[in-house]
């Protein structure tokens, strides 16, 4: 296997110094801002390699080849013998310098015509695939057709009509997915090679067994893993993304069309911070809290003042009850007149005062309805921002007709947008992540810098909510951009801090 060095990486790179972006500069469109990146405060990035199909086909054909020279063998024998061997290269040639006749044995292949075995370095015969002609009288042993159109010998002498073998490898292959079967006597342990199979099939079936043994080469390195998203056939190669490095990183990668996924756990999407272990956990407990009260919970709210029921339809947590005029925060349910982010009413778990009536199982309930809560109300908010986008981008379509606005200059909703999105994405993360982490200094400098995130994210989805008018989209532009920088700046510090607090074993967590 070769051994990947490139870096690839899906992150910001931005400077604390950006935090000075308040979002109330209302400066012309010429005068947007930018976050430069410095190398000092860069995110810690995982080194991997994007793979597409051909790339992938490449790799798994330089394996065979370089084989193939060694031990002195065609091409698709080798192939079989690398799978036998799970690929690993060097155990397969290890042991057929030891003895080549136990290997070919082992692997089901047949003896040489003479009966004999000679495979010194360099070989003085090689196991050959073509077959001599079908014998003048033949019956086939599975249809019992004695004048079939074409007959098939394999390389160990097992006759069969064409039809037969056809339907028998077609099956195998598209029915069973099996890219390693063998000849279909009964007795026979003889693999079916890759040039046989070309001859067999329709170019559809051999274009699938062509994957399926390319499944098969990743599934045999742990640094290799297919994108999971639906449909997608690029490969990703991180060599550091395995063993004991995933209690100490969350390896985040992008395959080559732009799908982010973790290497470690193989889950579609990014779940930094938290680590896969945990992750597996949560997700796990939310499967089994779904579809309960709880889950209602997460939902629907009740005004604390008028006791009518609200469902939430936009991405801010600022929520208006129409019945009474009260305002108040979708989280901690506190009124938002005397509402604050930091100082820990939304963000942070406090432990309750202990009372006999209430039972551990009871305390630990509203534990995991707090932070899942908060979890589930970030993955809903960023549906309804995404929503609220749409409806506003339909608008600034028509205003771009009778405006000076360009195209690129009515894209700052958008890109506001996306930013909320990751950012969201990330702040439910630390919600679980925070669930597992041990009271103490280190969990609550964690909670006040996901606080910081929160508030600045917060107050970007409010501008989204701003009416939108042709008068003010000047304005509104601008304190939308210089707010979308400086949550930029917030989202980066939380993935750079927690990332190094892994690092550096920094973070101690519940044992559950």
């Amino acid at each position: 296997m070769s051994d990947y060095s490139d870096a690839g990486s899906d992150c910001y790179d931005s400077d604390e110094d950006a935090s000075v972006l308040d979002g109330t500069n209302d400066s012309d469109f010429e005068d947007e801002p930018v976050l430069q990146p410095k190398g000092k405060h860069k995110t810690r990035d995982v080194e991997y390699k994007t793979l597409s199909i051909t790339q992938l086909q490449d790799l798994v054909d330089s394996d065979i080849s370089q084989v193939a020279s060694i031990v002195g063998l065609e091409s698709p024998i080798v192939s079989i013998l690398l799978r036998h061997f799970n690929w690993n290269n060097d155990r397969l040639i290890e042991k057929f310098l030891d003895s080549a006749e136990l290997v070919l044995r082992d692997a089901g292949e047949p003896e040489l015509a003479d009966g004999a075995v000679d495979m010194c370095p360099p070989p003085a015969k090689r196991i050959r695939l073509d077959s001599p002609s079908a014998p003048p009288e033949f019956l086939c042993g599975v249809c019992c057709d004695d004048n079939p159109p074409a007959v098939f010998r394999l390389r160990c002498q097992h006759s069969f009509c064409e039809p037969c073998w056809q339907e028998y490898v077609t099956s195998k292959i598209k029915d069973e997915g099996l890219c390693l079967f063998r000849c279909m006597h009964g007795d026979c342990r003889t693999v079916v090679d890759a040039a046989s199979i070309a001859k067999l099939v329709e170019p559809s079936i051999n274009e699938r067994y062509k994957e399926l043994v390319r499944q098969s080469y990743v599934g045999a390195y742990s640094h290799l893993r297919f994108c999971p998203h639906p449909s997608c056939t690029e490969t990703v190669s991180c060599p550091s993304g395995v063993g004991s490095s995933l209690l100490t990183e969350v390896p985040t990668v992008k395959c080559g069309a732009g799908h982010a996924f973790c290497f470690g756990c193989g889950m579609d999407f990014d779940h930094r911070p938290l680590i896969c272990k945990y992750t597996k956990l949560w997700l796990e407990n939310a499967r089994e809290d779904a579809g309960t009260s709880q889950w209602i919970r997460a939902n629907t709210r009740t005004c604390p003042k008028c006791q009518n029921n609200i469902e939430k339809n936009g991405g801010c947590n600022r929520i208006h009850c129409r019945h009474c005029n009260h305002q108040f925060c979708w989280l901690c349910m506190k009124d938002w007149t005397v509402h604050g982010y930091n100082n820990a009413v939304c963000n942070a778990w406090k432990e309750p005062e202990p009372k006999e009536s209430e039972t551990k199982a009871k305390q630990n309930l509203e534990k995991w309805l707090f932070y899942f809560d908060r979890f589930n109300n970030h993955e809903i908010s960023a549906r309804l921002d995404e929503e609220l986008c749409t409806r506003t981008e339909e608008k600034m379509v028509e205003w771009q007709e009778t405006s000076k606005m360009s195209w690129i200059e009515s894209t700052f909703m958008r890109d506001a947008v996306d930013e909320l999105t990751r950012c969201r994405r990330t702040l439910k993360w630390t919600y679980a992540m925070a669930y597992f982490l041990v009271a103490g200094n280190q969990k609550q400098i964690f909670e006040d810098i996901q606080a910081d995130l929160e508030k600045a994210v917060e107050e970007l989805s409010q501008l989204l909510e701003e009416p939108v008018e042709a008068d003010s989209v000047k304005s509104l532009r601008q304190r939308m951009l210089d707010k979308t920088v400086y949550v930029r700046s917030r989202h980066e510090i939380v993935l750079r801090d927690t990332a190094e607090g892994l690092a550096e074993g920094r973070w101690e967590w519940n044992v559950v």
